[in-house]
C-alpha cells in the first residue's frame, strides 16, 4: 500500500532533524501549513509543494514525485468533499478569478479568513475573495 502524503512528509522531516517551525522557516512557508499538511487538514500547491520538497533537500525525480503527491493527495480530498456539487458551482470561483485577472500560477498561498479566502500572490499583492451566502 502506498504511503500517505501526511506520513511522508512527517517521515522526511524528521529524518532530516527538522522541527515543523524549522521546516517552514527554510520552505518560507507558514508552520501551522506544514502542521496542517501532517495532520491532512491542509492543501497545498505546487509552488508550496516545490518549497517544501526543496528545504527538505530533495531533488530531480525525487523532489517531482513529492510535489505530484502532495498536489495528489490535496486534489483527491478536494474531489471527495465536494464530489456532489454541480460542476458549474464548483468551477464558478476558477471564472470569476480569471475574469479578475488571477491566474493559477499567481497564486501562492490561499487561506481561510473567517468565511473568506485570503489569497497571496506571487508578486506579494493579497486579495480577499468574500463569501457571503444569502437565503430568501
Amino acid at each position: 500500500m502506498k504511503e500517505n502524503f501526511a506520513d511522508r512528509l512527517i517521515e522526511l522531516r524528521t529524518q532530516r532533524g527538522l522541527t515543523n517551525v524549522k521546516l517552514a522557516e527554510r520552505a518560507d512557508v507558514p508552520c501551522s501549513l506544514i502542521a496542517g499538511l501532517q495532520s491532512g487538514k491542509r492543501r497545498v500547491g505546487e509552488m508550496q509543494a516545490r518549497r517544501i520538497g526543496v528545504a527538505l533537500g530533495l531533488q530531480a525525480t525525487e523532489l517531482e514525485t513529492f510535489i505530484f503527491d502532495a498536489i495528489n493527495q490535496c486534489s483527491e480530498k478536494v474531489l471527495n468533499e465536494s464530489r456532489d456539487y454541480p460542476a458549474e458551482l464548483l468551477n464558478r470561483l476558477a471564472i470569476l478569478l480569471r475574469k479578475a485577472g488571477i491566474l493559477p500560477e499567481q497564486v501562492c498561498d490561499c487561506t481561510v479568513v473567517g468565511d473568506d479566502l485570503a489569497l497571496v500572490l506571487v508578486n506579494g499583492k493579497q486579495v480577499t475573495v468574500e463569501t457571503k451566502l444569502a437565503t430568501p
